[in-house]
């Protein structure tokens, strides 16, 4: 059978879900070989958005400019993949532009251009979806997998940032599960070229909770369904097509995986206002750590 029939006749496989209707049977071999296969530009990046972004998430120009660098991605991916190789629910193109009408007013359309990184990536993807709708995938899969953790993850600390996400008072808990989650997450890009990537790190990894809360201006990172069970939909799918993939197109699979990575870098280059941001609140932290200084010292006289 060739590539083209198995991705055209593709039928989803039997769900097995708990009670949550969360998949529990997504086989992890695949996903596996992928993540090691491009584990060191994976780290890459995120020592870049730690580095980059580590005080000015909470700075709306900062956080919507990211945001538009990576809306035409999004848009591009859900107007060239057909719905067997990216279901609808996954689909971002109308949230984001919904929140850039709440930050950038409802015309904001007549004033936007895409910038020069944005164009050549796009024509890159365009290159790329020409030669194997596939390959366009390799894309696809970590644009969205990214958004449904980091991205998770960031919407989070940016809504604690601004007070729109409070936990309820008496919630340790639940303040002690976010913060273990946070913590592991926070030191995986440092570890992670040192360690031997298992099923059990893949499947047992502490992940962010799901954003469950959708205030105005912060759609593009809300999914209604449940987080888990869209990630094992998309590895259902990711793993239908790769384990069908001769050694010479899993070789080109990888390659794609690992340019995403290289790809997203340059767009993260192009955000505006990171340094004003950074610079503002390391001011403030300055200004603080002064105050309790001499307050201190005009105690103790």
């Amino acid at each position: 059978m060739s590539l083209d029939e198995t991705t055209a006749n593709m039928q989803p496989t039997e769900n097995t879900e708990d009670n949550d209707g969360v998949d529990n049977a997504v086989d992890m071999t695949f996903t596996k070989e992928v993540r090691k296969a491009t584990k060191d530009v994976h780290t890459l990046t995120d020592v870049l958005v730690n580095a980059k972004f580590a005080f000015a998430l909470s700075d709306d120009e900062v956080w919507y400019d990211g945001l538009l660098v990576f809306y035409e991605l999004y848009k591009f991916f859900e107007t060239h993949l057909p719905e067997r190789l990216l279901p609808k629910e996954l689909h971002r193109t109308a949230a984001f532009e919904r929140d850039f009408a709440y930050f950038y007013g409802s015309d904001w359309k007549k004033t936007y251009e895409p910038r020069p990184a944005v164009l050549e990536y796009l024509s890159l993807l365009e290159s790329v979806a020409a030669k194997n709708e596939v390959l366009l995938f390799a894309y696809a899969f970590q644009m969205y997998m990214a958004l449904m953790s980091g991205g998770q993850l960031l919407q989070k600390k940016r809504m604690i940032a601004r007070k729109l996400w409070i936990f309820p008072k008496g919630n340790v808990e639940q303040e002690q599960k976010q913060a273990k989650a946070d913590a592991a997450l926070a030191t995986d890009a440092a570890t992670a070229a040192n360690i031997d990537l298992d099923d059990k790190d893949l499947m047992a990894r502490p992940m962010p909770e799901q954003v469950t809360i959708c205030p105005v201006g912060c759609e593009a990172t809300y999914f209604p369904t449940r987080i888990p069970k869209l990630k094992s939909k998309l590895r259902r799918i990711f793993n239908e097509l790769y384990g069908n993939l001769n050694e010479q197109t899993r070789a080109e699979y990888i390659e794609e995986s690992r340019n995403v990575f290289r790809q997203n870098m340059e767009l993260l280059r192009t955000v505006k206002g990171v340094n004003r941001a950074n610079l503002r609140k390391l001011a403030i932290a300055v200004i603080f750590v002064t105050t309790i200084y001499v307050a201190f010292k005009l105690a103790v006289k």
